[in-house]
């Protein structure tokens, strides 16, 4: 029986394994392909290099061995010119992956991650004075652009995780390629096929279904580098709230990711709005109710170029002086149990989309912002996300909060109805010694990964703040003072001359109300609307006021203010 080798396969589907003989020949190994993607052609090619180099024929004489391949190598599947459809797309998209996600027949990778795989993402240095004796043509050692991931450098800049386009440069560098380090869902089901010769889970489980153990390490990248709110007044309206009824509160983040130079091939989660859903909240504890809104929101954030990046929670308790009481901390928590887990739930309905594995998602970019105390007993932010890790443990429901102490969570046992595999985290004793321990229970700081919360030094602002006007009530507050209903917007909207249209609607909190106005149906005509909001066409927007819905609106505002 001749020697098998695998070899991997990275296509527009994702990567996938293919075995193939060691002695046969290259038509063989097209075949195995194609049986393995199934695909609805052989109208396909295989290289050695992502940029179409190094072509490997489909050939009935060429042998494998010839090819150069040999086992663990990597291969690049590319359709050839004018063939669509050559993967089963439909069939593809509605099956679902074994971790729960489903297999897109292509993967769109958000726009800033498209941007950052173009570049090179070195660090240039520049000549140094001192020690490059070389002509202005020439580099040396003292000079050579640093990789995006040099230890060094990050250490230097008091940067304390690799973006995550560094983290894929440093993993496919080298002889490899990466080859040796592929990208990896984690998965803690257990996974039973046809290659397994016993009844399904809890009547029988094998080395191939049974899930691996997982040591919990700190993950060494991030997918988001800073998260920066445009402007104070975001944050300063959504405390508001908290100042008048001392409640906490919750808000969804929306807003973009941009490229952020200050970390080698780094992403900023940029926040231009804050939503507030349906809520319960009182002085220690706050409940998201179902928002029947939910999908009107985030078809008017897509239409400003929005989308959802992260949510935002107070967690304030007033002392004298106008000061808070600070909680969090290393001598304490950063983040509960419980919001991990939360987190986690929110990264998981929000994956990265990401070409280099086989399910199109990697993790995620969905952040979290905590409004708390700090050392000086000042309201102030602090952002994290949640490791890879901590994501798998949420999604196959096997973390879980402890009772009393809310630095540790809890592996749950085994049941009849779930395999929970072991999960161990590394701590030091007393003498100083690494030693394994089971997570039952588990400190919750190896799944957490802190990211900076910024302001810009000049604030920016998608939706400009109206100078000497009334701001309009944010949604769902059961406030005296934040009442949303027609009057309120009456009031709001008359407060603008009819030059003014631009500066009225130009809100999110706004654009959202009349999305949902029952009295008049907008939401089907403010397409242009939206439109002439993201691009600050103010002629445009007044263009539209003259429409006939708007119009309608406007006699029923001005029946309103004069009751």
């Amino acid at each position: 029986m001749s020697k098998q080798i695998t070899v991997g396969v990275q296509s527009p589907e994702g990567q996938k394994r293919v075995q193939v003989s060691a002695t046969g020949k290259a038509e063989e190994l097209y075949k195995n392909v194609h049986k393995v993607f199934d695909m609805k052609s052989m109208e396909f090619g295989l290289y050695k290099d992502q940029k179409k180099k190094d072509l490997i024929e489909n050939s009935r004489t060429k042998s494998i061995s010839a090819a150069g391949l040999r086992h663990g190598d990597r291969l690049f599947l590319f359709p050839k010119s004018k063939v669509e459809n050559l993967f089963k797309t439909a069939e593809a998209s509605n099956t679902p992956a074994d971790n729960g996600f489903k297999v897109p027949s292509i993967v769109i990778e958000d726009e800033v991650d498209r941007i950052l795989q173009k570049q090179d993402g070195k660090i240039e240095r520049g000549r140094d004075s001192l020690h490059c004796t070389h002509n202005a043509n020439s580099q040396c050692v003292h000079c050579i652009p640093l990789d995006p991931f040099d230890a060094n450098y990050l250490k230097e800049k008091q940067i304390k995780f690799l973006s995550f386009h560094s983290y894929l440069r440093q993993i496919s560098g080298g002889a490899s390629k990466g080859k040796f380090t592929p990208l990896r869902n984690i998965s803690c089901k257990v996974k039973h096929s046809s290659s397994c010769s016993h009844q399904p889970y809890p009547q029988g489980i094998c080395s191939k279904c049974q899930p691996s153990a997982i040591t919990l390490n700190r993950q060494p990248w991030r997918h988001v580098d800073c998260i920066m709110f445009e402007n104070p007044q975001l944050v300063d309206r959504f405390l508001q709230f908290w100042r008048e009824s001392g409640a906490q509160r919750v808000g969804w983040l929306y807003g973009r990711y941009e490229v952020y130079p200050e970390v080698p091939l780094g992403i900023k989660a940029v926040v231009c709005a804050i939503y507030e859903p349906p809520q319960e909240g009182s002085k220690d504890h706050v409940k998201i109710l179902p928002d029947s809104n939910d999908h009107i929101v985030a078809e008017v954030a897509k239409s400003l170029g929005l989308e959802r990046i992260g949510w935002i929670f107070t967690d304030l308790v007033p002392a004298a002086n106008g000061q808070v009481k600070t909680y969090r901390g290393v001598e304490t928590h950063f983040l509960s149990a419980q919001e991990i887990i939360t987190s986690g739930h929110y990264q998981n309905l929000l994956p990265n989309p990401c070409r280099s594995v086989e399910e199109g998602v990697f993790g995620s970019k969905f952040v979290t912002v905590c409004v708390t105390g700090n050392q000086d007993k000042e309201i102030h932010m602090e952002g994290y996300q949640v490791s890879n890790q901590c994501m798998a443990l949420v999604r196959d429901n096997i973390l879980i909060p402890t009772k009393d102490a809310p630095e540790l969570a809890y592996i749950r046992e085994s049941t009849e109805e779930n395999y929970v595999p072991d999960v161990f985290f590394m701590e030091k004793d007393k003498y100083g010694n690494e030693i394994k321990k089971l997570g039952r229970p588990l400190p919750v700081e190896y799944l957490l990964i802190d990211v900076p919360v910024s302001t810009p030094k000049e604030p920016q602002f998608t939706f400009p703040i109206p100078k000497e006007r009334s701001l309009f009530p944010v949604e769902n507050r059961l406030l005296e003072s934040s009442i949303q209903d027609f009057n309120s917007f009456a009031r709001y909207i008359s407060q603008f001359r009819s030059a003014e249209f631009f500066d009225s609607v130009a809100d999110f909190h706004v654009l959202i109300f009349m999305a949902t106005l029952d009295i008049v149906s907008l939401r089907e005509f403010m397409g242009s609307l939206l439109e002439s909001v993201r691009t600050g066409d103010r002629e445009a927007a007044r263009e539209w006021s003259y429409l006939e819905p708007w119009t309608n609106v406007k006699a029923l505002v001005q029946a309103s203010t004069m009751n």
